[in-house]
């Protein structure tokens, strides 16, 4: 008898462990999504910010270009 009760108590535990096993599977799925958009995201940042650089050279070159280019005016 007491093996039996054994081996219930031992299904009972397994029960108690699975049945919250939706949760838990939930929470993984969150926690692997959020660690991909992560990556995600500072991969974009990155790529951002050689845009923001490729465009603040090109803004430079348009201002030196646009200063030769130009007359000057002169002040009275």
């Amino acid at each position: 008898m007491a093996k039996a009760d054994d081996r219930y108590r031992e299904l009972q535990q397994i029960q108690a462990l699975t049945d919250g096993s939706d949760d838990v599977l939930d929470f993984l799925a969150r926690t692997a999504r959020d660690d991909l958009a992560v990556a995600e995201i500072e991969g974009m940042t990155g790529k951002a910010a050689a845009v923001a650089d490729a465009f603040t050279v090109a803004l430079e070159s348009a201002k030196e270009a646009a200063v030769i280019a130009l007359p000057t005016r002169k002040t009275a």
